[in-house]
């Protein structure tokens, strides 16, 4: 930063305005530690206030980051209901089901504030390119695999790059929304899921039915290199229009003098009327120093302490059945032994020693910013534990084709993305959030209550369709205000931190869940097959249908025995699973009674009065509460949609 010349009125710093109008007493921004601001986030700043200026360019952006939600949906849709058919292809079902959604679950959560970091010290669009490359590796990779490795070290890349796709959507929609549509806008990104699921059942329908899982797979190698290009492009473009009309160095200047004023009001070394002098710059580093510094700024090595301590310490929990001895393996032992203490130790040098840590004091005891995170974590864990095996129990319980069970796999997604925008546009009408996720969350409960039921949700169709829509409903409440909630909580400089921070401890919470599922399914399920299964049924039929689900399904049909018996031992095996997640599911209840409502009005965060375009609010901005009433329906449908 250069040193500011005090004789220059335009480069001294005054204390931004506060918008007084739109907040109670104790809500009104405070002053934060944003410490530096990152040149991604500067140059999405910049990249703001270019689209402003071209309207049909920045409309250009959020239909192009749409267009990547679109196919990142469909890929969800569709490759989420291979895995039966892969792992069960290998003979390896029960083991290959828990232990891939542990790894890719553990993969793509720790990855993901790698990314975050890349996209603050680089840019948005170059972060798309990056993440691409995974994708499309992990893709060619399981589509040519021969071994059940290939095909894990395959979804892993995948992992990867789907985690950065999903992050860098989120991220990009937080840069250029204000907060009173922040729940709308990202929600948005889950829509193409409303339509996708209804023609992905007739894509795996076919794809199954001809035995061709990998090409389900390698076709979107082809097309996500597709569909993303615009949004590249345009990012790119309004990038490098911004530098060139100097828009960046303006929007940098403006970080820069925020950034000496909350450094100034912290040492007391402001002058009059809050003016303070910026720091000189600092000398043009080498590649390794920028390179040492890089790898600090993303907290390289403790994200590797993370993400191996929770791997090595969650996997020996779906390796156990298989692993010679159980749980005397020694390496399963070494496993947890190690993996426990790798966390111990990213505990400790995150304290101690790291210079960026990953998860700054600043956000841990952020009240809201901690309750958010507990909110997501047990929320995933729960749903993990609740759903894991509950879509193979459906397989093997209903007379359903592979089309109709994929539709009803779906119902799920569908309402949870039904919800959110809807959750969105409460949110813009409250300029609340509380209250929303509260109610979220009981729907939600109430919901699992009625899965509690295996029998009931079995065998009445209603029931088992309902209970998906009240979890998908409720949850998006949950979901959306989490998100808001923690976006709003952190300044500008941190959001891309907090939006991965908060996927991987959800992500966390889920791979624990698919960790205490596996452990319980191992035990509970193959003693209820010997249980329920005809006296006529051998060791060999309980391993058979305990490692191939398929069989089940194919080999055996309704009201013989053998079928009769595998049903009612899905459904006996299942209970624990489903009581256990329902007992979880009040704690993100509780968590919730203790956020901050924070009022969401203009602003891109709620602790600093700036826009996104990083410029200072006016302090008559968005006075609601000395608006006139409108005068008509129309006029009250115009305000909203004009946020004003």
């Amino acid at each position: 930063m250069a040193t500011t010349d005090k004789g220059n009125p335009q480069d001294q710093i005054t204390p931004d305005p506060v918008d007084t109008g739109s907040y109670h007493e104790d809500e009104k921004p405070k002053p934060v530690d944003v410490g530096h601001q990152s040149k991604g986030v500067t140059r999405m700043e910049a990249v703001y206030r270019e689209g402003k200026q071209s309207r049909k360019t920045f409309w250009l952006v959020g239909a192009s980051v749409l267009v990547c939600a679109w196919a990142y949906s469909l890929d969800t849709t569709t490759t989420s209901n291979y895995s039966v058919d892969v792992s069960s292809y290998f003979n390896q079902h029960s083991s290959v089901l828990a232990t891939l959604s542990i790894a890719t679950k553990i993969i793509g959560a720790v990855s993901k504030p790698f990314i975050a970091k890349i996209s603050d010290i680089t840019s948005r669009p170059y972060t798309y390119i990056l993440v691409l490359m995974f994708y499309i590796v992990g893709y060619i990779i399981i589509a040519t695999c021969s071994t059940v490795s290939a095909y894990v070290v395959g979804e892993s890349f995948v992992a990867v790059g789907s985690a950065g796709l999903d992050l860098t959507s989120d991220i990009i929609v937080a840069d250029l929304t204000p907060l009173e549509w922040r729940g709308f806008a990202s929600s948005l990104l889950s829509v193409p899921s409303i339509i996708n699921p209804w023609f992905a059942g007739k894509i795996v329908d076919a794809i199954l039915s001809r035995d061709q899982w990998r090409w389900g797979y390698g076709m979107f190698a082809i097309i996500m290199p597709v569909v993303l290009a615009p949004a590249i492009a345009t990012l790119v473009y309004l990038d490098r229009n911004a530098k060139k009309h100097g828009i960046v160095n303006i929007a940098s200047s403006n970080a820069a003098r925020r950034a000496a004023q909350t450094l100034a009001a912290e040492e007391g070394k402001e002058g009059p009327h809050g003016m303070v002098t910026a720091q000189a710059a600092e000398p043009t580093k080498t590649w390794m120093e920028s390179l040492k510094y890089n790898l600090e700024e993303i907290d390289a090595f403790g994200l590797i302490l993370l993400g191996f301590g929770w791997s090595l310490f969650l996997l020996p929990f779906s390796l156990r059945t298989y692993a010679d001895g159980g749980w005397k393996n020694r390496s399963l032992i070494a496993m947890l032994i190690v993996g426990g203490l790798l966390l111990i130790a990213y505990v400790v040098y995150e304290m101690k020693w790291a210079k960026v840590p990953s998860a700054p004091r600043r956000l841990v005891f952020n009240k809201t910013f901690a309750m958010a995170i507990i909110i997501d974590f047990f929320y995933q864990l729960a749903g993990s534990i609740r759903a894991l095996y509950w879509s193979s129990y459906v397989y093997v319980g209903k007379p359903w084709s592979l089309q109709n069970w994929t539709y009803y796999n779906n119902t799920l997604t569908i309402a949870l993305c039904v919800g959110g925008p809807m959750t969105g546009l409460l949110q813009r009408w409250t300029h609340r959030y509380k209250t929303i996720q509260l109610v979220g969350l009981c729907i939600k409960i109430i919901g699992m209550g009625i899965m509690l039921d295996g029998r009931m949700a079995t065998n009445t169709d209603a029931a088992m369709i309902m209970c998906q829509i009240l979890i998908g409903f409720g949850g998006a409440m949950s979901v959306v205000g989490s998100r808001v909630a923690s976006q709003a909580s952190v300044p500008h400089q941190d959001v891309a931190l907090a939006i991965s921070l908060l996927s991987l401890w959800s992500s966390v919470g889920s791979a624990i869940g698919a960790a205490v599922v596996a452990v319980m399914w191992s035990h509970e399920m193959p003693k209820a097959l010997r249980q329920y299964l005809p006296a006529s049924a051998t060791e060999k039929d309980v391993k058979k249908l305990f490692s191939n689900m398929r069989t089940v399904r194919t080999a055996y049909k309704f009201g013989t025995p053998m079928r009769e018996g595998a049903v009612t031992a899905y459904r006996h095996a299942l209970y624990p699973c489903i009581a256990t997640a329902l007992a979880l599911a009040f704690i993100p209840l509780i968590a919730a009674c203790f956020q901050t409502d924070y009022f969401l009005g203009k602003q891109q965060n709620a602790v600093t009065n700036v826009g996104n375009d990083g410029l200072p609010l006016a302090e008559d901005h968005h006075n609601e509460k000395e608006q006139a009433p409108p005068k008509n329906k129309k006029e009250a449908f115009l305000r909203f949609w004009a946020g004003r």
